[in-house]
């Protein structure tokens, strides 16, 4: 199996914002920004399909709700409305703002064998710094698959940092997943945030997400000045599961 392992540390901020605010945003970052290389030619953006996992008591959900201050988000994104080529198998480790994110290739074909085959390694789920894997999250913590999340991203990237990212995700939409690995769906099964009939309006929620490996930049700093930007924790899979699940709800 092909296993391409990458591994990033970054800084994210992330922003809830209105379309009309957005374009207005993406209009000051053309001086300092590209689209990324990755999105087709002639097209705007990518399509982006999450496929989370939790544990039966929802463990990870609850961790992100109540800002632990440590805490794993545990995924398979695949690109495209539909599941194509390959998938990403991927974990996100978050202590504070400081984020570590390592995922790898797995080809569309191999996905079911992820979770047939045995495994063979003994890690100590108290030692967090071994748990570094895909699969050691499914092991140690018996996850399953919760929710589908997708949504349209328009992405950008500055050559002013080694790696720096602007993003703009929107139409987004959730399903159930009843514990299936199944990537198929139907359309009609999605839920949009917002009301399927307003995902593309004035009023559908933008969210913004800066980006960057160090400590925020100068010319980031100048951007959430110039827009008066507050940040607001905004996590896909809380609000999916809130919305789908009915799940408690902070004050």
């Amino acid at each position: 199996m092909s296993r391409d392992l990458s591994e990033i540390k970054r800084y994210e901020l992330k922003y809830t914002i209105n379309e009309e605010l957005a374009v207005e945003i993406r209009d000051y970052i053309q001086n300092i920004c590209t689209l990324d290389s990755h999105v087709p030619t002639g097209e705007e953006g990518y399509y982006i399909n999450n496929l989370y996992f939790d544990t039966p008591d929802l463990k990870f959900y609850y961790d992100t709700k109540y800002r632990k201050l440590t805490r794993y988000k545990v995924r398979a994104r695949y690109y495209g409305k539909q599941a194509q080529d390959y998938i990403w198998p991927e974990i996100k480790y978050r202590n504070a703002n400081v984020i570590w994110k390592k995922r790898y290739c797995v080809p569309i074909e191999q996905w079911p064998s992820l979770f047939t085959a045995r495994y063979s390694e003994r890690k100590d789920p108290l030692i967090k710094s071994q748990i570094d894997t895909f699969e050691d999250i499914m092991y140690w913590y018996g996850t399953l698959p919760i929710l589908h999340v997708r949504y349209f991203r328009e992405p950008y990237v500055t050559e002013l940092e080694e790696y720096g990212r602007v993003t703009f995700d929107r139409q987004i939409c959730c399903r159930p997943t009843n514990g299936s690995i199944e990537l198929t769906y139907e359309e009609q099964d999605m839920l949009y945030y917002d009301g399927a009939g307003d995902s593309m309006g004035e009023k559908s929620p933008v969210v913004l997400e800066i980006k960057v490996e160090s400590m925020v930049p100068i010319w980031a700093i100048e951007l959430i000045h110039k827009f008066n930007l507050k940040q607001r924790g905004f996590s896909k899979y809380c609000y999916g599961v809130d919305s789908l699940y009915a799940v408690e709800k902070m004050d």
